[in-house]
């Protein structure tokens, strides 16, 4: 036998071993794409296609093992009792699908129950971390301006968080989830430093605040921003009763502060905001060292990829986090820095319009947490579906999650809708204590209130809509089509925006927002549209 036949013969070999794994590892593949990754994921270059397979390429040799392994299929009889799947996926009665409802939706709640808990602080003890219902127009703008840019400098990092620190959870690797943390946080607060300098050396050049207002809104910024990043950090972990715990135990620290010692409003928040951003960060750092030590996992060659990489994979993620922050509190800053009678600096708090953004606020949360569902709907459905369904049936396979799709959207919708209606009236019902407080009468004494309360709110049910596709795309690994989507809906918020509450009144800023949100959910539902007419491809093509 020659030289020559003896090489075909081991290529012939090494094929059918290799299709051998490949059919173990997928079954019936759904489509050469599937093949294809497999195939890498075993380990094979281009190069050892070429050399050892005497293919082209990785997709040829993909074609010739998915082809070869359909027709197996075929003369075995599979087709015969392939899955449908309808009938695959009609797993739990409606009863099972409503209490896993309740069990992610409740999830969902839970992940605002921090921001509702300070709500609840102030109306009951008058404090919470960060506000106070005690303070003048000129303290609210320093606070306002300490909560905004704080969001907004924060925003990318704790989405880039998010996204890295689960992605290593995933393969349960907490020690390269731990150094990307510690690398995160520490660019987030170069960031803040950067920002303090770059406020500063703006205010001495163009006056927009006097020096002590800057002072005492860059110290809150400060502290608010680090409070951000702690949180953000057992957000990406799931330790969300562990965050609420501790919010609430800082909340007390502030009003034992004021209460008690008497130490003034101010000093009792920030020693509050320290103690609680100290014991977030100490809380996760033990959670890490924890989980590391009890894996026992090898971390002599551990290492994270180089920051081109990482810069490379994450910058879509940075762009949205920022984006989307900027995004809910443009509105604000349109609106207080108009109207009638110019503001007495560049932006100046409007307490009537925060009121009705803040009572729009309660429908965002009730809304947004069917989002929770709605991805474990999406993930629990993909993953064994594509296991099983057979090139013929792709269509079938893209239609279900079309339909899949369609319900999540509907439920969303609805769930918004009654957010909305029981909000209101919920809201109102409080009317009869106007007489007796006067927080509860000072409510309902500007008209500005309600208007913008209705602008926001409905608002806020399509920027729901748009949250939604952008899970859709992030659980693809598609942040480009979330980040484009965002940004569209920012511009028309800020353009929008800017010529309703110059040209009508301030409190028409929401039109902008209502616009915003109208265009981020018409962009991303058309870039969804798109998503689930060819998901097998997708969702191959992101792993």
């Amino acid at each position: 036998m020659s030289k020559q036949a003896d090489t075909e013969n081991i290529a012939i070999d090494s094929l059918a071993e290799l299709k051998s794994e490949v059919y173990e590892l997928t079954g019936n593949p759904i489509s050469v794409w599937a093949v294809a990754a497999t195939i890498e994921s075993l380990g094979i270059r281009e190069i050892d296609a070429q050399q050892e397979f005497g293919y082209e390429s990785i997709f040829d040799l993909a074609q010739d093992i998915y082809a070869s392994l359909k027709e197996e299929v075929k003369e075995s009889g599979t087709s015969e009792t392939e899955f449908i799947v309808e009938e695959e996926l009609s797993l739990f009665s409606g009863w099972d699908q409503f209490k896993l409802f309740l069990k992610y939706y409740s999830r969902g709640l839970l992940f605002s129950l921090p921001m509702m808990s300070q709500i609840a602080a102030v109306l009951l003890f008058r404090y919470s971390l960060w506000a106070w219902l005690e303070f003048n127009e000129a303290q609210a703008t320093v606070v306002a301006f300490g909560t905004i840019t704080a969001f907004v400098i924060t925003g990318g990092f704790v989405q880039v968080l998010g996204r890295s620190v689960s992605s290593y959870m995933s393969s349960k690797n907490y020690f390269l989830a731990f150094e990307a943390t510690k690398e995160i946080i520490k660019k987030g607060v170069w960031a803040i430093a950067g920002a303090v300098i770059l406020f500063y050396v703006l205010n001495i050049i163009i006056p927009f605040y006097p020096n002590r207002m800057l002072i005492l809104g860059l110290i809150y910024m400060v502290l608010i921003s680090l409070l951000l990043l702690g949180s953000s950090i057992l957000y990406a972990l799931k330790r969300r009763l562990s965050i609420l715990v501790i919010i609430v135990a800082g909340t007390v620290l502030v009003i034992f502060n004021m209460d008690v010692l008497n130490m003034g409003i101010y000093v009792s928040q920030w020693t509050a905001m320290l103690a609680t951003t100290a014991l977030l960060a100490g809380y996760a750092v033990f959670y890490f060292k924890f989980q590391i030590r009890n894996k026992q996992q090898n971390i002599v060659a551990q290492t994270l990829p180089e920051p081109e990489v990482r810069y490379y994979i994450n910058f879509r993620y940075f762009l949205y986090g920022l984006s989307y922050f900027l995004f809910l509190f443009l509105d604000r800053i349109l609106a207080w820095s108009a109207g009638e009678v110019p503001p007495p600096y560049i932006i100046w708090f409007n307490t009537p319009y925060e009121l009705g953004m803040d009572w729009a606020l309660i429908t965002l949360v009730l809304s947004i947490a069917v989002l929770e569902y709605s991805v474990h709907a999406f993930s629990k459905a993909l993953i064994p579906l594509q296991e099983k369904a057979s090139f013929s049936q792709l269509k079938q396979f893209n239609k279900y999650f079309k339909r899949l799709y369609l319900k999540q959207l509907i439920l969303l919708t609805v769930v918004g809708i009654i957010s909305i209606v029981v909000t209101y009236y919920a809201i109102n019902s409080l009317v009869v204590f106007e007489d007796t407080i006067p927080e509860i009468r000072d409510f309902f004494n500007h008209f500005m209130t309600t208007k913008v309360f209705w602008i926001a709110s409905i608002s806020y049910l399509f920027l729901n809509i748009g949250l939604l596709h952008a899970l859709f795309f992030f659980t693809l690994s598609r942040p480009a089509f979330a980040m484009y989507s965002l940004l569209a809906g920012l511009v028309v918020n800020l353009g929008v925006g800017y010529i309703c509450s110059r040209m009508i009144a301030i409190e028409y800023a929401t039109i902008g927002l209502l616009a915003g949100s109208i265009v981020f959910a018409a962009v991303s539902g058309a870039m969804a549209r798109k998503l689930f007419k060819r998901l097998d491809y997708y969702y191959y093509s992101a792993f």
